[in-house]
């Protein structure tokens, strides 16, 4: 590095950094491999100061000045070695330009590189294509860490007096990230003093379909906002506003990505009657969609399931993942199982008296796994075991789990489907804990269930047999504990058009000692013509 020790060498440095920061209008300010923010000219300034040369940005919450003891120019990025507090602090920033940073090996980025850079191509994006519009600030930090990114941009724009939210994902987040950007920009909304008119939200290209599905079946009159999707490429660097379909085309499209179980009479285990005779009022055996196993779950947690076309293998025992792994996996993974034979079936008694002593309302260790793994797995047991604890209109003979399923489903979110005494379709969507999504997730599968009722696929598939279906869409359930509603639940499930009759309903929070609901709202009701 070169080294700043007096007057000249601090003047030299200041000349030889300011005409480099000259090659970018915005430049990252890094700290090792953390962002710390994303700078702007009017945000930053070097000065020299009694021989030192002085750095100093800001932002809109602080503002710091450090001493530069030693630079290093490189390519895309700019070196400073820096000291404050009488030496007792010593740092090293990077100052980097990120559209010219490693631009042909995005792969090589790390997640907070990625953010940062898609904040500055949205930043021009937006600038190309509506040049009226002023860019009055650019967010990539979360609101509750600002020195971490969040996975979302968020710019507030201004047109004339109007305010507009713009909010952007890129392509390096996950499907589930982005799918959730609607919901994070009405978050955004709610949280600004600022009202704005028009929310825009920037997905990468190809991977909008399910936001456009959601936008076809919502409403923001309430909130007197209209809401605009664009798909960006990031590689080509274009931007492109997509429009959703009407309601009548999109019930026509042909539901995608779908599983169905088929009629058939299925292989079953040997050690079946044998696995579930240890707890036969429990022990619930499930199939797989695709047929290819049976696993068997006491109180939602899967403790056992076959390997094997013939099913005459059985592996047991349960792999301490966490809620949101478990859910990715399914409990397919084969670590942490023991195979069943006879000399190990008494350890697989011990394991099933093990859960039911811990997966009980009044268990000894609430920290326990068997008490905290797969919670909304556990609530949707106790609802299936007799639906009409949610509704004494609900027909317990049908009470299917995630029929059709997804296909690659990685939600952590569980959802049934049912009918009432008049024949009508009844989509449940459930949560055990807070989750932002749950109202658009459920209506998400409301309507792969609505698609499926119009094209009759119910009939022609066997399912509800003995009872002819209602001509009516389907209602629409969304139930949690009624303490662990997520705060943007009524924001965003009131966005559902109100010819979806949806409700709220909230359970006991004890509902481990016996399901009771203890309120139900109709979610903006369609009014009177």
């Amino acid at each position: 590095m070169n080294q700043i020790t007096d007057d000249t060498s601090a003047a030299k440095a200041k000349y030889a950094i300011e005409q480099t920061l000259l090659a970018a209008a915005d430049w990252q300010l890094w700290e090792g491999e953390k962002l710390v923010t994303a700078l702007t000219r009017e945000a930053y300034e070097f000065g020299v100061e009694w021989g030192k040369l002085i750095f100093a940005w800001w932002t809109d919450d602080s503002s710091q000045s450090w001493r530069v003891t030693a630079y290093e120019i490189a390519a895309a990025e700019l070196h400073l070695k820096a000291t404050r507090g009488m030496g007792r602090d010593i740092i090293t920033f990077t100052l980097r330009d990120p559209l010219r940073w490693r631009a042909d090996k995005p792969e090589e980025l790390s997640i907070a590189e990625r953010r940062a850079q898609f904040s500055d191509l949205l930043v021009q994006l937006i600038t190309e294509h509506f040049p009226d519009v002023k860019i009055q600030r650019v967010n990539v930090r979360s609101k509750f860490s600002q020195a971490n990114p969040s996975q979302y941009v968020r710019l507030l724009l201004k047109l004339k007096r109007e305010s507009i939210l713009a909010i952007g994902a890129n392509e390096a987040e996950s499907q589930a990230e982005i799918d959730g950007i609607i919901t994070a920009g009405l978050a955004w909304l709610a949280e600004l003093k600022t009202p704005a008119c028009k929310l825009w939200l920037c997905v990468p290209q190809d991977h909008s379909q399910t936001i456009l599905e959601r936008l076809t079946l919502l409403d923001f009159t309430l909130l007197n906002l209209q809401v605009e999707c664009f798909d960006v490429n990031e590689t080509e660097r274009t931007m492109i506003a997509r429009r959703p379909v009407s309601q009548a085309e999109l019930l026509s499209l042909h539901p995608r990505g779908l599983i169905w179980p088929e009629i058939r009479t299925t292989v079953c285990s040997r050690w079946r009657d044998r696995i579930v005779n240890l707890a036969p009022a429990l022990i619930e055996v499930h199939e797989d969609a695709n047929q290819k196993f049976e696993s068997y779950k006491l109180l939602g947690l899967d403790f056992a399931r076959t390997k094997g076309e013939t099913r005459d293998r059985v592996l047991f025992g349960v792999p301490n993942y966490p809620d949101e792994i478990a859910a990715r996996l399914n409990f397919n993974a084969d670590v942490g199982r023991r195979a069943l034979t006879e000399e190990t079936f008494p350890q697989l008694e011990n394991l099933v008296r093990e859960i039911l002593t811990y997966r009980c309302a009044d268990s000894p260790d609430l920290r326990h796994p068997f008490y905290r793994l797969r919670t909304e797995a556990w609530l949707e047991s106790l609802l299936h075991r007799d639906i009409r604890l949610l509704d004494v209109t609900l027909d317990p003979r049908f009470v299917y789990s995630q029929v059709p399923a997804w296909i690659g489903d990685e939600r952590s979110i569980l959802d049934l489907l049912t009918v009432n005494h008049k024949g009508r379709l009844v989509v449940i969507e459930l949560k055990a804990a807070e989750d932002a999504q749950l109202p658009l997730q459920g209506l998400d599968y409301w309507l792969r269930v609505e698609q499926a009722r119009v094209r009759g696929d119910f009939a022609r598939r066997g399912l509800f047999a003995g009872i002819t279906l209602a001509d009516e869409p389907p209602l629409l359930y969304l139930v949690a504990p009624r303490l662990r509603f997520h705060r943007s639940f009524s924001l965003v499930a009131n966005c559902i058009a109100p010819d979806i009759e949806a409700h709220r309903i909230g359970l006991n929070t004890n509902w481990r000692e016996g399901i009771k609901v203890r309120e139900v709202e109709r979610l903006r009701k369609a009014t009177a013509q």
